[in-house]
């Protein structure tokens, strides 16, 4: 064995430039060769005694996730280089595999779904790559179903779109379960590396603490979805009311007023409802940004940045949140906002557009509005600006579920994997997952469109959903799938035509830097899950009743003095360390 340091190959210049004369660099020569004998016999003995230690399966990760783990699933660890490719696998195109093989993966199957063996999109994607699916549908207590298959050892091949939360993707990525995907990546996810390579901060989200990827994640990159929710407002009542499209969060207030007493459907009836949602949470986060709030996207719910001090802020303690709140209670009191607002379920918001009794809503489209009124309704056409000239709207980033795709220790063919799901991260494969198959669920139109065929979306039988027959050829319904998602060829509500102008209309005031998910070794996870738990609870049962007034704005110092007893500065440590992982 060579020791790596050839010093012969030092030139005459720098051999007479470091030593002087020919006498020092004798007694120098002698004296490298000694130290180098003595370190290469230290390095053998080293080897040799960590050989004998025996092999250790999956990462080498301590028990907080702290430690850089392998991944060499891809790489020959010896030389750095490539592995030779499997007999069984071709390495590009399609088919994947040179004979037909069967893997076995967790899925979460949302209510709408058939079988998944029984989904065009599947059975079209099995004749491409020879790979069989046998699919372990959960379509119930999904969480409990995950978390028995792993404590009992009885776990398939993959999970996909099992909602694996970070705690376990890390608790089970550091014991080998989940298998490291990072030199998968390299050698047989090209799609998946260049999507990664184009958006750095997706990256840092994609990647663990330890500096593995344990899973391949769910990626968006369309504004109409990212841009969540919006405003919509009923424009057959503006032009009845004389009012123009709200720029301010007063020139809202005083819209919605004039919805709530001028009688714009015209019933004869004081039952018009201004504003309206699902759920009070849509309407607080169409305000935020008006307060200058969530000034880094919408990824980390309560915290973003103190433009002045450069330093992380929780949002539920600081001057503008109360201030936000004040707003909505103005709004909640003087009869503006849905007074059923925090009992209200989707079921009732159709309903009331349907009785043309709702002048705005807040969601990520139009549907929930109802068939009815649907057509009336159009976005906001800028953001809201607040009282202290913020104009700022939500976004969200790139990076939806982490634990999107997981390939565990038990699949006898890892690579062939992740060339299957690599696909989905393509033009291609996206239109396979979120389109079907083209002549039979979708086509390509004149202008480059592509829309689902008229049988699809024109045969829906009485009684049954959009969802329920479109669910026969895509998987997409309840969301979460490891795919590329683009504007482009995703045909859900979000991407119907006022929600798409909507979004349009808002990516221009979205925040400039929007953060992904940071990283945390488990013991931060853990010690952060519990004490997240805790004061977000607080702040849940707290903010309704400042909104309903049932609580006076008096008592503010002392919520935020319980928020602060709760743990709040060990939370917002944790909260800094993540970020300045995330900012490296």
């Amino acid at each position: 064995m060579e020791s790596g340091l050839h010093w012969r190959s030092l030139s005459a210049f720098y051999r007479v430039r470091l030593f002087g004369n020919k006498k020092e660099e004798g007694y120098y020569m002698k004296w490298l060769k000694r130290i180098l004998s003595v370190t290469l016999a230290m390095v053998l003995t080293v080897g040799v005694l960590a050989g004998c230690g025996g092999e250790k399966k999956g990462a080498d990760t301590g028990k907080n996730g702290q430690e850089v783990a392998s991944g060499n699933k891809g790489k020959d660890k010896e030389s750095g280089k490539k592995k030779a490719v499997p007999d069984y696998l071709n390495e590009s195109g399609f088919p994947i595999v040179k004979e037909p093989i069967t893997l076995t993966a967790m899925v979460s199957q949302h209510v709408s779904q058939p079988a998944w063996k029984e989904m065009l999109c599947w059975q079209e994607y099995e004749k491409m790559t020879g790979i069989k699916m046998e699919w372990q549908e959960v379509s119930s207590e999904l969480t409990e179903k995950r978390n028995l298959a792993l404590t009992s050892g009885k776990y398939p091949d993959l999970f996909y779109r099992a909602s694996v939360p970070d705690t376990e993707l890390l608790k089970y990525g550091s014991q080998g379960v989940f298998i490291p995907v990072n030199d998968l990546i390299e050698q047989y996810a090209p799609n998946y590396k260049k999507m990664m390579e184009d958006n750095p901060s997706a990256k840092k989200a994609a990647y663990a603490v330890d500096g593995n990827a344990y899973s391949f994640v769910q990626y968006t990159d369309s504004d109409p979805i990212q841009i969540n929710p919006k405003l919509f407002l009923n424009k057959e009542w503006l032009a009845k009311v004389g009012k123009e499209m709200p720029t301010t969060t007063e020139e809202l207030y005083d819209v919605l007023k004039a919805f709530k007493e001028e009688d714009p459907n015209g019933n004869g009836k004081a039952d018009e409802i201004p504003w309206s949602a699902n759920n009070l949470g849509l309407i607080m986060n169409s305000l935020y940004g008006a307060f200058g709030l969530r000034n880094r996207g919408t990824d980390h719910g309560y915290v973003d940045m103190n433009e002045e001090t450069g330093e992380l802020r929780f949002i539920p303690i600081q001057p503008e949140y109360k201030e936000m709140l004040q707003y909505l209670h103005k709004l909640y009191k003087g009869g503006l906002i849905d007074q059923e607002i925090f009992t209200m379920d989707v079921p009732q918001l159709v309903a009331k557009g349907d009785q043309d009794l709702v002048g705005a809503f807040s969601f990520t489209n139009t549907e929930q509005i109802g068939h009815t009124g649907e057509k009336n309704f159009e976005g906001l056409h800028e953001a809201l600006e607040g009282p202290h000239g913020d104009k700022l709207w939500a976004k969200r980033g790139s990076v939806g579920a982490r634990g999107a795709f997981i390939i565990t220790d038990k699949c006898k063919y890892p690579e062939a994997a992740a060339r299957w799901i690599d696909y989905f991260y393509s033009e291609e494969g996206g239109k396979l997952a979120f389109l079907g198959v083209e002549g039979k669920s979708y086509e390509k139109k004149p202008d480059g469109s592509y829309e689902f065929l008229d049988d699809v979306v024109n045969n829906i039988p009485e009684g049954s959903s959009f969802d329920q027959v479109i669910s026969k050829y895509v998987t997409y319904t309840g969301g979460g799938i490891p795919a590329l998602q683009k504007t482009e060829y995703f045909k859900g509500g979000e991407t119907h035509p006022a929600a798409l102008k909507a979004a349009g209309d808002m990516a221009s005031y979205t925040p400039k830097e929007i953060w992904s998910k940071f990283n945390y070794t488990l013991e931060e996870i853990d010690r952060k899950g519990a004490l997240e738990s805790d004061i977000n609870g607080y702040i849940s049962q707290m903010y309704p009743q400042f909104i309903q007034g049932k609580l006076s704005f008096k008592k503010w110092d002392s919520y935020v003095d319980q928020i602060k007893k709760m743990g709040l500065d060990e939370y917002m440590d944790i909260y800094t360390k993540g970020y300045k992982r995330y900012s490296r």
